[in-house]
């Protein structure tokens, strides 16, 4: 199918990646180099500044930089201690991020923070000079499945990846920014001509080997890595697919009232704080102040702009989940043909567990022999798996959905408005899984 340059719904405020400060002056080199860097103090405290993708320009630099004058055989040797990080298409780099030692990146809720917040060295590879990097290491990790896990947020991704970690088999990695680095330089290029997509999906399927590679010298047991994206990647879904030939995917998703009911609990802590901030219509002015680079831009999308509805955090989650079911079903709507490899719900991930898990496995190809795995993946299910961060949800508590009559009165407002193919509260994406 052809790639459109700026999807259906969607428009990301861009911020480039390229935002150096003055400490930053390598416009005219084209050598890779190393840099001790500090993540700036900004980024050590939590708030909605997390969700703003990774950037080159949040690191503070120690002491000179370190030119590598051969990046193959410097990674080749030093692979495992870096992680891709993001790009930067105007000084067309790969970033790629060495965290202090003895901090486990993929053992936190979300790996692109950790890695921000940790970095103690950055690795700076040009575009031009990947491909020979890539070739390296490429026959080490040939072997590895790549599986990307796409979903629509609050419907049990981060559990997921970790439940997949749990198998033994599987690097659950929990929302790298690298695919968002691609959605970013994508919406800031309408238009863009052959040889510039071809020079993108080379990138992707660069990156990814990279990637793959680092996570297979530290444990080499594992024969698949699954990347989380964040939410929005679903729009460079089929870009993905061309820089990766042969990778898996999956879409997890949830009907809009459990999702708009999680993201209330989320951002609001208290029912009281959210009747009251939603009666004055406090919330309007809050959803203003989202980082709308880590978001799509709906807030200048026509569509929606023009929902006669309050533009709280019921029209912003709502929209939200609109886009993105919007975007799978558009990869699904044909019977002849299944941009997914697996389709899953929230309700069916909670229901089955790590009989959801192992089903899940199975039609990806990968084949679970340990008979303890069971018991490990159903552990992880009696976790809070985003414990500690300001996204965990409810874990572990019963309580009554804030989504009444009349949140879902403005539900069903904006699902007419927008007048698309998911016009329901409960879409289901063809193909999802009903029976386990």
């Amino acid at each position: 199918s052809t790639i459109d340059a700026e999807p259906y719904a969607v428009r990301v405020q861009i911020q480039f990646l390229s935002s150096w400060d003055s400490h930053y002056k390598f416009q005219d080199s084209k050598m890779a180099y190393r840099q001790l860097v500090q993540c700036k103090n900004a980024y050590k405290k939590g708030g909605v500044h997390q969700l703003t993708p990774n950037n080159v320009s949040d690191f503070d630099v120690l002491g000179e930089r370190t030119t590598v004058e051969d990046p193959a055989s410097f990674f080749r040797e030093h692979g495992r201690d870096f992680f891709v990080c993001c790009a930067d298409f105007q000084q067309e780099v790969l970033v790629l991020v060495r965290p202090k030692t003895g901090i486990k990146i993929k053992e936190f809720p979300f790996f692109r923070e950790a890695l921000r917040k940790y970095a103690e060295e950055i690795l700076l590879i040009p575009f031009v000079q990947l491909a020979d990097v890539a070739a390296e290491v490429a026959d080490d990790v040939s072997h590895i499945t790549t599986v990307f896990l796409y979903h629509s947020t609050r419907c049990g991704s981060t559990l997921l990846a970790k439940a997949l970690e749990a198998s033994g088999l599987v690097h659950g990695v929990s929302e790298p920014d690298i695919h968002l680095t691609f959605l970013q330089y994508l919406q800031s290029q309408p238009g863009l001509q052959e040889e510039d997509l071809k020079m993108l999906t080379d990138v992707m399927g660069y990156s990814n080997t990279l990637f793959n590679f680092t996570l297979f010298q530290q444990d080499p047991s594992r024969i698949a890595v699954c990347h989380k994206t964040r939410a929005e990647a679903i729009h460079v879904a089929e870009l993905l697919q061309k820089g990766t030939p042969g990778a898996k995917t999956v879409f997890l998703y949830r009907d809009v009232a459990g999702h708009v009911d999680s993201g209330l609990h989320l951002m609001m802590g208290s029912y009281w704080k959210y009747w009251l901030i939603s009666a004055l219509r406090l919330d309007t002015l809050m959803m203003k102040t989202m980082p709308n680079v880590a978001t799509l831009d709906i807030f200048r999308e026509g569509k929606f702009a023009s929902v006669p509805v309050p533009h709280g955090i019921i029209w912003f989650m709502t929209c939200f989940w609109l886009m993105i079911m919007q975007k799978a079903h558009e990869l699904t709507r044909s019977e002849a043909y299944h941009f997914f490899d697996v389709v899953l719900r929230y309700d069916e991930l909670r229901r089955c567990r790590e009989g959801a898990v192992l089903k899940m496995l199975e039609d990806l190809g990968i084949v679970c022999k340990d008979k303890d795995v069971k018991e490990d993946i159903k552990a992880v299910f009696g976790v809070n798996s985003q414990a500690g961060h300001m996204a965990a949800g409810r874990f572990g508590r019963v309580s009554d959905s804030w989504v009444g009559d009349w949140e879902k009165g403005v539900i069903l407002a904006i699902l007419t408005h927008a007048n698309m193919d998911v016009n329901r509260p409960d879409f289901v994406i063809n193909g999802t899984i009903t029976e386990i």
